[in-house]
């Protein structure tokens, strides 16, 4: 398989590329002379310098900090700053993209719908297995952050949509939420590469949902935390998101959550995309040679007891 400007896992139509481009006034020649300055500054940065990175990856980072060159370096500095300080979420892809009969994704499902939604990409993530013996903190984790380097590189659109499903949430899964890995991986999702998130739709509501709120609250940005919705069923869903752009699971017209499932462990053990999911594990900094006196606490705030009596 070859891999030009669009991935097959995240496709996208020259117009609806050129419309978010339109979007946000970029210009060709303009882009490019920003990107190469971008690249000049990061190779001259010796905590930097040594790191892969590629003028796909600049330029979404360009848009998501809507077309500012000085925001798009302080991203992409605390991105490959969060990654250095989260190994057990990036470095432990190797071991199991070269292992074709462990499962990538095991008690979750999680897909990016084929269609671009006004330029957005809507996500939708359920947890398939009530038993919450099989919940894997690092698995969420490991995968989201895969996924996320491939649409880095091969995605083009101006955010996301998410789409959480709890049906078979239960107070045991809550129990196993690690807050010390949430924190990284909402670190690198949140403040390293910062997709704008339009909406956050929550499916199948029940009783636990106040206590993931409670708990989730610590972590996201106030802003975002207010476009969260809630819904009891998929027709009232419907009312936000066209059937068109969910999947069949939910009464829609993409490939079920079982299909995106086999088509990823099928499409990320391809020579092409796991080669390139291992050189991402280079996109780390390197704190050791970082210049000044740079005291940035990385885990920001504390923890607090979560109350489910």
């Amino acid at each position: 398989m070859y891999i030009n400007e669009s991935h097959p896992m995240y496709p996208y139509t020259d117009e609806e590329k050129l419309q978010i481009r339109k979007e946000f006034g970029i210009k060709d020649n303009i882009l490019e002379e920003d990107i190469d300055s971008i690249l000049e500054w990061f190779y001259k940065q010796p905590h930097l310098a040594e790191a892969p990175i590629n003028r796909d990856f600049v330029e979404k980072m360009f848009i998501f900090s809507k077309c500012s060159r000085e925001r798009t370096k302080k991203k992409i500095d605390y991105f490959y700053r969060c990654r250095s300080l989260a190994p057990e979420l990036v470095q432990t892809r190797t071991k199991v993209l070269f292992e074709p009969d462990t499962e990538l994704w095991t008690f979750y499902r999680q897909a990016a719908m084929l269609k671009l939604y006004n330029g957005k990409r809507i996500s939708v993530f359920k947890i398939n297995d009530a038993d919450p013996s099989s919940f894997c903190n690092e698995e969420v984790y490991r995968n989201t952050i895969m996924l996320g380097d491939l649409r880095l590189k091969f995605d083009y659109m101006i955010g996301d949509i998410w789409i959480f499903d709890l049906k078979n949430a239960t107070l045991g899964h809550i129990l196993r939420i690690n807050p010390t890995l949430v924190q990284k991986f909402v670190n690198i999702l949140q403040e390293g590469i910062g997709i704008k998130i339009y909406e956050i739709h929550v499916l199948n509501t029940n009783s636990l949902t106040q206590h993931l709120m409670t708990l989730f609250k610590q972590f996201l940005k106030p802003k975002i935390f207010e476009r969260i919705m809630f819904h009891d069923n998929d027709e009232d869903l419907h009312k936000y998101v066209p059937k068109t752009y969910l999947p069949k699971d939910y009464g829609g017209e993409q490939p079920s959550l079982e299909e995106f499932k086999d088509m990823y462990s099928k499409e990320l053990r391809e020579d092409i995309t796991r080669n390139y999911l291992i050189e991402c594990c280079k996109h780390i900094s390197n704190e050791a040679m970082r210049p000044g006196d740079f005291k940035q606490e990385y885990l920001v705030g504390s923890f607090k007891k979560l109350d489910l009596d």
